[in-house]
């Protein structure tokens, strides 16, 4: 009895321990997220897009997939998935890695941009 309930009490940590990189745990990032990517893009789930699309969850996802938002071909026909590696340029300058593509923006700040890119991880939820 007192081994199964240890061994519950150790999976229940464990899925907490999982689930624990919330928003809250990325504040600098959240704040830089606001700043610079706000004005255009939304994170919470179920909201409907601004100028851009909704980046919640955007982790693992193939680019210009989401649903009911109106993407440029060159996202549209992308072929990538959004993570650190396709990110990060894109947020440096996202013309120039994808010619085509509507969004202006350009952070040029490493340290900008690995902060946001920290918070939207935690807007994904793990497999």
């Amino acid at each position: 009895m007192i081994v199964s309930k240890l061994r519950f009490a150790l999976m229940f940590l464990s899925a907490f321990a999982a689930v624990s990189a919330r928003a809250e745990d990325a504040p600098e990032g959240r704040a830089q997220f606001v700043t610079s990517c706000g004005v255009c893009h939304v994170v919470e789930p179920g909201a409907g897009p601004r100028q851009g699309p909704n980046l919640g969850g955007i982790y693992g996802r193939a680019a210009g997939t989401l649903p009911d938002f109106k993407y440029s071909a060159a996202l549209k026909d992308g072929g990538w998935v959004w993570d650190e590696t396709t990110l990060d340029p894109w947020m440096e300058n996202a013309q120039g890695v994808h010619p085509g593509t509507t969004m202006n923006y350009r952070q040029r700040d490493a340290d900008k941009r690995k902060a946001i890119l920290t918070y939207l991880k935690t807007l994904t939820k793990a497999p």
